[in-house]
C-alpha cells in the first residue's frame, strides 16, 4: 500500500498517573497544516543463544523520535509545545505586541500527537489514522535566508520525543476508507473539538 499524503495534524495535552496506569488527554487542537513527518525508532532487539543459535529473540519499543514540518508554527502551539510563556510590551504610546518569551527554565510538556496518511492500494483510497501517544517537543532549530530571483520555501519544523504511556502503549492506529471517520477516531482520541 503506498502513502500518497499527510493531513490533519493534531494534538492534546496528556496528563499521566504513572502509579495507576491511568492518564488523560485535555482538550485538543489542530497543529497547523502538515508538510511532512519523519518517525525514527529506537527498538531493543535481545536475541537469546541456545544449541548454537537463535532460540528465542525479543523486539521491543525503547523510545523514538519525530520531525514533524508543519507549514507554519504558530507562537501559540510553540507555547503549547515548548512551555514557553506570553507577555504584552509596549511598542509605543498605541501599540503593544504580544511577546513569546523562551526561558531556560521552560518545562515542554506531555501531548497525544496524531494525523493522517492517505494510501492507495489496488486503485482504493484508505486513510491511516496514527496516534502516537505520549510526545515531548523540544526548542527547534531555524535557518532563514534571503529570497533570489526564485522563490524558496522555508518552513519550520520541531523534533518530538516517543514515549511510552504511562499503560504501556506508545501508538494506535487505524485504517479506513473513509476521510471522515479517520478525523472523527482521531478527534474522539485526543479530544479535538470542530475542525478548525
Amino acid at each position: 500500500m503506498a502513502q500518497i499524503g499527510l493531513r490533519y495534524p493534531v494534538y492534546a495535552p496528556l496528563t499521566e498517573d504513572e502509579t495507576a496506569g491511568t492518564y488523560e488527554y485535555d482538550v485538543g487542537k489542530v497543529a497547523a497544516k502538515a508538510i511532512r513527518i519523519d518517525i525514527n525508532l529506537n527498538i531493543a532487539d535481545s536475541p537469546l543463544y541456545a544449541d548454537d543459535g537463535i532460540a528465542e529473540r525479543v523486539r521491543e519499543f525503547i523510545d523514538g523520535t519525530m520531525t514533524f514540518t508543519p507549514d507554519d508554527l504558530s507562537n501559540e502551539v510553540r507555547a503549547d509545545w515548548l512551555g514557553n510563556k506570553f507577555e504584552d510590551e509596549e511598542v509605543d504610546e498605541e501599540t503593544t505586541v504580544k511577546v513569546l518569551k523562551s526561558n531556560t527554565e521552560d518545562l515542554p510538556g506531555y501531548f497525544g500527537f496524531g494525523c493522517i496518511v492517505p494510501k492507495v492500494k489496488n486503485k482504493k483510497r484508505q486513510y491511516r489514522a496514527i496516534v502516537f501517544t505520549k510526545v515531548q517537543f523540544g526548542e527547534p532549530n531555524e535557518t532563514a535566508e534571503t529570497k533570489g530571483e526564485n522563490i524558496s520555501w522555508q518552513t519550520p519544523a520541531i523534533e518530538g520525543k516517543i514515549m511510552r504511556r504511562a499503560d504501556g502503549i506508545w501508538k494506535e492506529e487505524i485504517i479506513v476508507d473513509d476521510i471522515d471517520v479517520a478525523k472523527a477516531w482521531l478527534n474522539k482520541k485526543l479530544n479535538v473539538g470542530s475542525e478548525e
